[in-house]
Parts: C-alpha cells; structure tokens; sequence
C-alpha cells in the first residue's frame, strides 16, 4: 500500500514509523474527503490477563515524519 501511494502521488500526511504503544509500523494518508488515514501492521496482540497500564513519552519507536514540503518552482 505504501509504494501504491508513493507511485499514485497520493498525498502522505505522515511518513512510516512504528508506534510505542502497540509496536504498529504504519503511515498515514490524505483521503480524497480531506481526512487523515492509517495503514498498519504487525501490532502486538494484547493479553486482557495479563496487560498492564504503560505511560509512554512520545507517539512513535521511530518514523512517522511530516513529508518533506514541495519545492516551488
């Protein structure tokens, strides 16, 4: 899905990155509606049992970048 919206020059609103709460490795998208979406996989599956409440500092391991902005010509 990335390399479609990379080739189709579908507007990215945020570059990938992985997420510190689930561990998703995901980018967001502009909808043609003007809203923002996620793609993602491989988050972590989350045992109710067992699951502890976490406090994390920052949205994202790593990634998850703004676009570089267009150059005018």
């Amino acid at each position: 899905t990335y390399d479609m919206v990379l080739d189709r020059e579908m507007p990215l609103t945020r570059g990938l990155g992985r997420h510190t709460n689930d561990h998703m490795t995901s980018f967001y998208m502009k909808t043609p509606s003007g809203f923002d979406v996620e793609f993602g996989w491989g988050a972590r599956t989350v045992d109710d049992s067992t699951w502890q409440v976490q406090r994390h500092e920052k949205g994202s391991i790593w990634g998850h970048r703004p676009p570089a902005p267009v150059a005018v010509k």
